[in-house]
């Protein structure tokens, strides 16, 4: 259930987040992201980084997508 500040995320976006939740390989390949077994597109990670969703970080040189806690919540409430 969403709040009246919330924004409803569409279902791409609530796979995506459950996918880098899940897998731990991940890597960027020219303009999509790998994430497990799924494709990715840069768009919809960038989307997700504006609504402070997800964050790249780089360990040891190499990108990464995480969860911020905001994500992480989404996640764990089943995406209502």
């Amino acid at each position: 259930m969403t709040t009246s500040g919330e924004k409803q995320l569409s279902k791409t976006a609530i796979r995506t987040l459950s996918a880098i939740h899940q897998y731990r390989y991940q890597r960027r390949s020219g303009r999509v992201w790998l994430v497990g077994d799924n494709r990715i597109s840069t768009s919809t990670v960038a989307n997700l980084e504006r609504g402070a969703f997800v964050r790249e970080i780089a360990s040891n040189g190499v990108p990464r997508l995480v969860l911020t806690d905001e994500g992480k919540r989404l996640i764990a409430g089943g995406g209502e």
